[in-house]
């Protein structure tokens, strides 16, 4: 969760803080800022949900054992 909350205070700053008025090289660095942002938040969704593959298996495997119980209120 700090990850997350450090990706989009980054994000927050870059968006409505100072550097807007940076020019020249330094709009590269705000780029860099921005990227490490954006990968901040998106690792910290890898960090706060690790299993990947293996829950999707379980899920198939799940709706193949209740498959002879009928339709349900969605299958239409």
């Amino acid at each position: 969760m700090a990850v997350l909350l450090a990706g989009a205070a980054l994000g927050f700053w870059i968006v409505f803080g100072s550097p807007h008025q940076w020019e020249g090289g330094l709009r590269l660095l705000r780029l860099a800022l921005g990227m490490t942002a954006l990968g901040l938040i998106s690792g910290s969704a890898w960090l706060m949900f690790p299993d990947g593959p293996r829950d999707d298996e379980e899920l198939t495997t799940r709706q193949d054992s209740t498959a002879g119980t009928g339709p349900g209120p969605l299958d239409v």
